[in-house]
């Protein structure tokens, strides 16, 4: 029977990097949903990028508290009131629009917050104030190498970014220069999928997990890692069998330098 307070988990634990990484994924949900709604934002491509994020992360958000609910119910953790929750979520935040024929319900970000709230009320033992002291002294460190340590690490410079753009948002311009707004946007695009892939990168390890993996080596490839997708495929598929996704993803064609 799995007891509560026989043993503080942190966040090397399974479950409690499942539901660190989760939070991250909706505090980056909350930020280009509040993109997608600004009207500074007016471009087509701002919005549409802001809105597959989106389409992307919310997903994720619940893959990855799913994942912590399976290791707390198998070592016998009361996982109900999560349970209960999670038939009633909202499958996306979109939602039919008569004037753009789809817009963003933020109110769905509400349950994957319940759903976190319940997950953690699962794990007692577990010091959430201790963790984030702890992290925030990750941050500072020349190389981690255990897998959660860059999960809680990539956790913080999610948060961080989404301050940093938020402050730089509020701030008006005095001559907007279109050209210099999408460079900011593609070079925000690029920071944000090397962050994605640091977190996908740490939660994979040396699991089987056909999602993450898929995910994982199209980020590398659209991030002009060929090699690193490559080498990830070859002890991917050596692991875990065929997969032609991850075999044809990796063998794309590269631009020529």
């Amino acid at each position: 029977m799995y007891r509560d307070g026989a043993t503080a988990l942190d966040e090397h634990d399974r479950a409690v990097g499942a539901i660190l990484i989760g939070e991250a994924l909706i505090a980056q949900c909350e930020r280009n949903v509040e993109r997608a709604k600004d009207a500074r934002f007016s471009h087509e491509h701002d919005r549409w990028t802001a809105m597959r994020e989106i389409h992307d992360d919310y997903p994720e958000i619940w893959r990855q508290l799913d994942r912590a609910r399976a290791v707390l119910a198998a070592r016998g953790a009361n996982t109900t009131g999560y349970e209960e929750l999670r038939p009633h979520v909202r499958p996306t935040l979109g939602v039919p629009s008569e004037t753009n024929g789809a817009a963003l319900d933020p109110d769905a970000l509400d349950d994957a917050r319940r759903a976190v709230a319940e997950l953690k009320l699962a794990v007692p033992g577990t010091d959430w104030r201790a963790i984030a002291k702890r992290t925030t002294a990750l941050v500072d460190m020349p190389q981690l190498h255990t897998n959660h340590r860059f999960a809680v690490v990539s956790i913080l410079t999610v948060l961080a970014l989404a301050i940093v753009t938020w402050f730089s948002a509020i701030v008006p311009e005095k001559k907007p220069d279109p050209a210099a707004a999408m460079r900011r946007e593609l070079a925000a695009i690029a920071d944000q999928r090397k962050i994605r892939i640091q977190i996908l990168g740490g939660a994979i390890g040396d699991r089987c997990d056909p999602s993450l993996a898929h995910e994982y080596v199209k980020l590398l490839v659209m991030d002009g890692r060929g090699d690193d997708a490559e080498s990830f495929a070859d002890g991917y598929l050596g692991r875990c069998g065929e997969d032609t996704v991850v075999e044809n993803w990796a063998n794309a064609p590269r631009p020529r330098r």
